[in-house]
């Protein structure tokens, strides 16, 4: 990295407009929290880790030398791309350690142990965005690795680190709220330099990182049947308390996004025929048939009407499947229920 290149990365926050954007998003948030009191500690905490999410990705874009991507609301959720929250839970482990140096050894030695943190901090970011692992960028040998690849490029990173210091010496005299945009700017700027510095070596194309692992077949349908279960109870929960139509209303939204709605409509029907009240279940078996005849099913679906009206004689298939379920009848040989709809 040249001196000129670190200039262009130093402004690049102010030169982005997907970066301005989320600065002044996070600015206001900010905001905000300082000003709610009680609510403000609760937004903290979906915030905080929200914003070192997108420095953590804006240094990963600046590695490959492409915008970052403004944030979305899947960077204020705890699940997925856990490694990028690693870099507060360093910044803060670096924190409490020079608490804990200065109580026990005074202010000069806090001071030498910040200097150091403030030197090396730089490259476990670096590595981070490269590697994606939290346990690889606090590795000593790769963290000397990468010092040692980016040459006297990587200083700049650590330069760059300490330029807040500066922020209450220069604009001192300006409001708070603006001296908190700076600390902002500053922070991107740092994060962007971090993933600048590995860009002039490709770093980053030269580390393999595997594709995520799927879960084990048997986790994935262990927590399928979770969910179900879950929303089965929730519909039953509706259905017990006289509003039958809320509950199945429920079961269908939860289908439409079912990873696998043709097992999954089998599963609810089964479920619902274990109830104490089978009314549910026969009106979720007009829905289910409906399904089965626009598939072609007729086999299943001529079992599901057997099925039905050996639960009640009474029950038939909706008006508008009335035909097409005498045709699947007469289709799979069973005179008999064709004759049964036909007189319904």
């Amino acid at each position: 990295m040249t001196f000129r290149e670190w200039i262009a990365e130093l402004t690049y926050p102010a030169r982005s407009t997907s970066v301005v954007f989320a600065m002044v998003t996070f600015f206001l948030l900010f905001q905000l929290i300082t000003l709610a009191s009680l609510f403000g500690l609760w937004l903290a905490v979906a915030v905080l880790p929200a914003y070192f999410r997108y420095l953590t990705l804006v240094g990963e874009a600046r590695a490959r030398g492409v915008d970052a991507a403004p944030p979305g609301i899947e960077y204020f959720t705890l699940v997925g791309n856990l490694w990028t929250f690693f870099p507060a839970v360093l910044g803060f482990l670096i924190g409490f350690g020079v608490y804990a140096v200065a109580d026990a050894f005074g202010i000069v030695a806090a001071i030498v142990f910040w200097v150091l943190c403030a030197a090396i901090y730089p490259a476990t970011i670096a590595v981070l965005v490269i590697t994606h692992s939290p346990a690889q960028s606090i590795n000593p040998l790769a963290i000397y690795r990468l010092i040692t690849l980016s040459g006297n490029s990587y200083w700049y990173a650590p330069s760059t680190g300490l330029l807040p210091i500066l922020v209450p010496i220069v604009f001192g005299f300006l409001p708070g709220w603006v001296q908190t945009f700076f600390y902002l700017y500053l922070s991107v700027a740092l994060f962007a330099v971090c993933g600048a510095v590995t860009r002039r070596q490709n770093l980053i194309e030269e580390v393999d990182i595997p594709d995520a692992r799927e879960p084990d077949e048997t986790v994935v349908l262990a927590r399928l049947g979770k969910q179900r279960t879950s929303v089965l109870n929730h519909a039953y929960g509706l259905s017990s308390r006289d509003n039958r139509k809320g509950g199945l209303d429920h079961v269908y939204k939860w289908l439409r996004d079912d990873p696998d709605p043709a097992e999954g409509w089998t599963w609810f029907f089964e479920s619902m025929l274990r109830w104490e009240i089978k009314e549910p279940a026969l009106f979720f078996a007009q829905e289910y048939l409906k399904r089965l005849l626009a598939d072609r099913q007729q086999v299943a679906a001529v079992k599901l009407m057997m099925r039905c009206r050996m639960l009640n004689e009474q029950w038939k298939p909706l008006p508008e499947d009335r035909e097409a379920a005498i045709a699947a009848a007469r289709a799979c040989d069973n005179a008999e229920l064709a004759s049964v709809l036909e007189r319904n």
